[in-house]
């Protein structure tokens, strides 16, 4: 028997995709992705100027899709959840 074991939730890699809106040039998609790579447990940051959109890959135990949203819109930009294509 074990005492004071406590079950540990296994962290699970997560897909977060959004659109984002208010991306104009190539430095917009570079400010996007330098800001969401400062949050923990971000795998790849892949952001599209011509899409609009963002998709990020992620260490569900150390961060959030309402968290990586939080941080595109610090930096200027309105992102708002998507579906994740599937491929």
């Amino acid at each position: 028997m074990l005492i004071g074991f406590s079950q540990i939730a296994l962290a699970e890699t997560r897909n977060a995709c959004f659109s984002v809106e208010g991306m104009t040039c190539a430095t917009c998609t570079v400010t996007t992705k330098a800001a969401i790579k400062k949050l923990k447990g971000i795998k790849d940051v892949q952001v599209s100027l011509d899409e609009k959109s963002a998709v990020i890959k992620y260490d569900d135990a150390l961060t959030s899709s309402d968290e990586i949203k939080n941080k595109i819109d610090s930096v200027g930009y309105k992102a708002t959840s998507k579906q994740c294509d599937k491929g």
